[in-house]
């Protein structure tokens, strides 16, 4: 027997409180389960702080990028600061600015770069602009950060005073090295003295070291009573006592021991002997007729030159050297300038082991550093061993230079010459 229409809805109406009354039940025991609560809150939180993470990755990849442009940019300024043709500046704004910048680094991709240069005040204006992908920032619709630096640089004056250091050991004959070295110290002699033959305000030294450091024959006022009579001599010497060694001491403190004949293990050996140092010239064309005469060999002894290269800059050697006149000590930038292609090593004439000699170079270059002279380290297709203990030796991480190419070399002559020609960034 089936039920009418009227009496199915009259039923549907009876059962309709009850329904609510179950619905309103489970409702409220949902509300009150706080398992199902805490997932959906975590759930709904979760975008939030992907967010947030994503875009924190994105900020911290930004200013690790836009800080490396940066500091190429800087260097690249600076070069451009020591080019004598404005036709070349962009070039070597570009050429500096790939050096120091690796392509692909971080994905950004370098949109242009403008030098500009006003020959009014000197100063040279070079501005980049890159963009860089973003990695998590995209979910917002934001797919690049745009990337912008801007360097200014200015030529000051100020008086100056440079040793070269060079290595002329046996290993830079290889590979052109040792014409590599002399392109690249002309470079930096041509750059400081720009257009001037003689300069007042201006002197530079080179010190050739091998195993030893030649201060040249005509010496003998320096040597000890008995080795003065020897003759020949080409004008190398050995270390002194233990007590005065690693300072600027000058002769009338202790005199020098030659280096030929020397006496090692009741036997007499003669250790190599580099060209002859030049000592602080006021001319251009003695620097680079030195640097051109440069020859390489026999082995390295990097202490040997950083010692004769302050003693050439000290100012307790003055007159010494029958340098021109300087100017007083207060008024003067002085830098030392170390290049290398090797590491410290001992032969049977050293009076020390290379870990001895590494030990001597880290004393050698925090007195330099001390006395308040800058110090410039460049390592040429070097071990790491010698990248190492020249990076220690620098001022700064920013005065070391790695140089695995010969344009590398080159760059960081130019580089170093830049700032000691009185180039600094203004912004």
């Amino acid at each position: 027997m089936h039920s009418s229409p009227g009496s199915r809805n009259a039923d549907r109406r009876r059962r309709l409180p009850r329904f609510c009354r179950r619905l309103g039940d489970r409702a409220r025991a949902l509300w009150s389960d706080r398992r199902g609560a805490v997932a959906m809150t975590v759930a709904l939180a979760i975008i939030p702080v992907t967010v947030a993470t994503g875009v924190a990755v994105d900020l911290g990849r930004y200013m690790v990028a836009r800080s490396k442009l940066a500091q190429a940019a800087d260097a690249a300024a600076l070069a451009a600061g020591t080019e004598r043709d404005p036709q070349e500046l962009e070039n070597t704004v570009n050429r500096i600015l790939e050096a120091n910048f690796s392509e692909g680094f971080l994905d950004v991709q370098i949109e242009s770069v403008e030098v500009e240069e006003n020959t009014e005040t000197g100063s040279i204006t070079v501005v980049t602009r890159a963009q860089m992908p973003t990695l998590v920032m995209g979910l917002a619709r934001i797919e690049t950060m745009n990337i912008e630096t801007r360097t200014v640089v200015v030529r000051e004056s100020a008086p100056l005073e440079v040793a070269m250091v060079l290595d002329v050991t046996g290993s830079m004959r290889c590979c052109g090295k040792i014409q590599a070295l002399k392109s690249a110290a002309t470079d930096l002699v041509n750059i400081l003295f720009g257009s001037e033959e003689q300069s007042e305000d201006l002197r530079i030294g080179v010190v050739p070291f091998n195993a030893r450091v030649n201060i040249g024959n005509d010496r003998r006022a320096w040597l000890t009573a008995a080795e003065r009579s020897r003759s020949p001599w080409r004008g190398c010497v050995e270390s002194r006592s233990a007590a005065v060694r690693l300072t600027d001491e000058p002769p009338e403190v202790e005199k020098f021991v030659r280096s030929d004949g020397v006496r090692v293990g009741g036997r007499r050996r003669t250790p190599p002997c580099p060209p002859r140092l030049l000592p602080l010239t006021d001319t251009r064309s003695e620097a680079e007729d030195m640097i051109e005469g440069l020859g390489a060999s026999g082995t390295t002894r990097i202490d040997m030159g950083i010692r004769w290269g302050w003693r050439v800059l000290s100012r307790r050697w003055e007159g010494l050297w029958d340098e021109p006149e300087r100017k007083p000590f207060d008024e003067v930038v002085t830098a030392l300038i170390v290049m290398t292609d090797g590491q410290n090593v001992a032969t049977s004439y050293d009076e020390v082991t290379a870990a001895q000699a590494d030990d001597n170079v880290r004393t050698l270059c925090e007195t330099v550093k001390d006395e308040g002279i800058v110090v410039y380290t460049i390592t040429f297709r070097a071990p790491q061993r010698a990248d190492r203990l020249m990076s220690e030796c620098a001022t700064s991480p920013a005065h070391y230079f790695r140089s695995p190419t010969s344009d590398d070399l080159r760059d960081a002559f130019r580089t170093i010459a830049g700032e000691l020609s009185a180039l600094r960034i203004a912004e």
